[in-house]
């Protein structure tokens, strides 16, 4: 155990997931307590986050690529660039769900508080040994403990809407382990191998490469929660615990990711077009539909969970981007758009964790999940207001936030795709932009929704209107995130350098040189994120201090009456709701609802949801998560 003590990578992870398990199965035997429960797995979760970010920030700082096995577990463990991208994007997320979870687990039931506090850490642990995994038999079996701990996690309400959404996950996290089975399967018949790095110097036929893509992809994407492979996501984001939901869209879902860049760009050598162009088809399919169906939602965490879609699809628009751009052999748009999908798989993690634990302080002290039964929160909840505003704005890709900064390198890619000698890409290019305009467009309108209904206006309900501001550490957990949310935004120039090389190890190319000057340009037009948030700060602050020396006594102050009704007395009833904001899109885009109806056979809905087959589900389960335990503490 000395080894422990030493700052080496591979320490500090057997450090990391030994804490996690331990202060997991201590919740669990300590639950009748509820302060020193919940501290020991909420402190345990964040001594074991931080020991994971300074493993990444080596991993980072190091470059190389290396595989070994981890001192005191026998894991066998690949430490890459990538793989670092990953772990600190998790991390970082998994130590403000913590924080939150210090608070939240205090006031849960016994019961309730062992099951969320050991599965939280377990699936923490699961998830952070899938992304070091060294072969495609430990990366399955890790993916497949990580659903099978979030399938509890939703179900452990015992409503009828836990179990739907519950049997739903379930289903699909098989059907995609099943996929993922076959896909290495074909590759190990053909290679011999499921050892990544001898995948990675094997040469295998055009067919074999393309089947497996396939089913990989089909895999990844029901983890990931691609359109239309993402029938699982709305319903278990909506019933889960919410910083439980956060680790679902920050951690879980970005394995899924992940996978697609292994298949697609690394183990399987350079792709043909038609792969990058059927994840550029896929990737906006998912951004605009899950921005659109979002807006739609009147449940918050629900309308959250499809945003997550929609800033997956932005994700691989990057992705499929950078596979297009090898296939062409244009390496920066390759580069380019690889930098973008990663950057803002990173920054995704930041806002959309703060926005689920925000949407989970109003609920703890509301009650209250509907958007139409709130309004006024943000006199009651300041910090809370504060933090959620900055994120949805983030989540809008508003400057000069995170948001901002990734995705307008995704707009620089898809500008060099358009540039691009081949006549479909040139086709394309533009097409892809556009359809990211739109839901960009979408975000924008989702901020007005969520913060103008649930934040400000009259009180709707008695619960909005008593609501009190939540627990410190749940509070400080979602107002650090929306800071990381700033800093990660204005500092970008310096952040995206280490990004670059993250995807020049992954694509084998050259750092990017815009990308080596700290500023985020093409050959046409460049960006100075910290610029832009001094004009920011400048522009409102130069006429209040003009006004503020100029009026002396000639303008006395205002005095404040109720808002202008028409000449009609103001009342709550007048504030706009959740579905009248979004009646017009609805009309406009009915056909599109419609067709979720539509595609969504009614007979076999009602045939899988019969009380057999989640009874038989959630025993299997139980099961199959009881043998993974044992396997892999044996």
């Amino acid at each position: 155990m000395t080894a422990l003590l030493a700052l080496d990578p591979a320490s500090l992870m057997t450090l990391a997931m030994l804490v996690w398990v331990l202060s997991g199965i201590a919740c669990g035997l300590l639950a009748g307590a509820a302060k020193i429960s919940s501290l020991i797995s909420g402190t345990g979760g964040m001594i074991a986050s931080v020991a994971v970010i300074l493993a990444a920030i080596l991993m980072l700082s190091n470059g190389t690529s290396v595989t070994l096995t981890l001192p005191v577990l026998p894991y066998r463990a690949s430490f890459s660039p990538l793989n670092a991208l990953l772990l600190l994007a998790m991390s970082v997320t998994a130590l403000c769900s913590s924080l939150y979870a210090c608070a939240w687990l205090a006031n849960a039931r016994p019961r309730q508080r062992a099951r969320t506090g050991s599965l939280c850490n377990l699936l923490l642990a699961a998830l952070t040994a899938a992304a070091i995994s060294a072969n495609a038999a430990e990366l399955i079996m890790m993916m497949e403990m990580a659903a099978l701990c979030a399938y509890f996690l939703i179900v452990q309400a015992d409503d009828v809407k836990s179990r739907r959404a519950g049997l739903n996950q379930f289903l699909s996290g098989r059907l995609g382990t099943l996929c993922l089975i076959l896909a290495f399967a074909l590759l190990h018949r053909a290679g011999g191998s499921l050892d990544f790095e001898v995948v990675r110097h094997t040469t295998f036929t055009p067919g074999t490469k393309s089947l497996a893509f396939l089913l990989a992809l089909a895999g990844f994407g029901l983890y990931a929660g691609i359109i239309p492979l993402h029938a699982w996501v709305p319903q278990s984001h909506s019933s889960a615990p919410a910083h439980a939901a956060a680790l679902f869209s920050s951690a879980l879902m970005k394995i899924g990711i992940i996978g697609i860049v292994k298949v697609g760009l690394d183990l399987l050598g350079a792709p043909p077009l038609w792969w990058g162009l059927m994840v550029l088809l896929l990737a906006i399919l998912t951004a605009f539909i899950g921005g659109l169906y979002a807006l739609m939602e009147h449940d918050i965490r629900r309308l959250l969970a499809y945003h997550t879609l929609e800033n997956v699809g932005i994700i691989l628009l990057g992705v499929g981007g950078a596979m297009v751009g090898v296939a062409l052999n244009l390496p920066l748009l390759a580069s380019l758009a690889l930098l973008a999908g990663l950057f803002h798989l990173f920054n995704h993690g930041l806002f959309k964790t703060a926005l689920f634990l925000g949407a989970g302080e109003i609920e703890m002290q509301t009650g209250i999940k509907d958007m139409e039964k709130l309004g006024g929160i943000a006199r009651l909840m300041p910090w809370t207001a504060v933090a959620m505003l900055i994120a949805l704005m983030s989540m809008a890709a508003l400057p000069p936030l995170n948001g901002f900064a990734s995705e307008w390198l995704l707009y620089q890619s898809l500008f060099q795709l358009s540039a691009s000698h081949v006549f479909l890409a040139h086709l394309l290019g533009p097409l892809l932009a556009t359809g990211l305009a739109l839901t960009g467009a979408l975000a924008l309108m989702c901020i007005a929704k969520v913060f103008g209904v649930t934040f400000l206006g009259s009180p709707r309900s008695q619960a909005a209107a008593e609501a009190t501001p939540a627990p410190r550490m749940m509070t400080l957990s979602s107002v650090l995130l929306a800071l990381l949310c700033v800093l990660s935004g204005v500092a970008s120039p310096w952040i995206i350098p280490h990004f670059s090389a993250v995807a020049a190890s992954v694509l084998n190319a050259s750092v990017l040189p815009a990308a080596a000057h700290g500023v985020v340009f093409s050959d046409t037009s460049a960006v100075s994120a910290p610029m832009i948030a001094l004009l920011l700060l400048g522009m409102p602050l130069l006429p209040w201090i003009i006004a503020a020396a100029l009026r002396g006594s000639r303008l006395p102050n205002r005095s404040r009456g109720d808002a202008w009704a028409c000449g009609y007395g103001h009342c709550a009833a007048m504030v706009v709701t959740a579905t009248g904001f979004a009646q017009p899109l609805r009309v406009m885009f009915a056909p599109l609802y419609r067709l979720r109806q539509h595609m969504t056979p009614v007979p076999l809905v009602a045939a899988l949801h019969r009380g057999w087959l989640g009874a038989f589900c959630r025993r299997l389960a139980l099961i199959e998560l009881a043998v993974l335990l044992v396997v892999a503490f044996a």
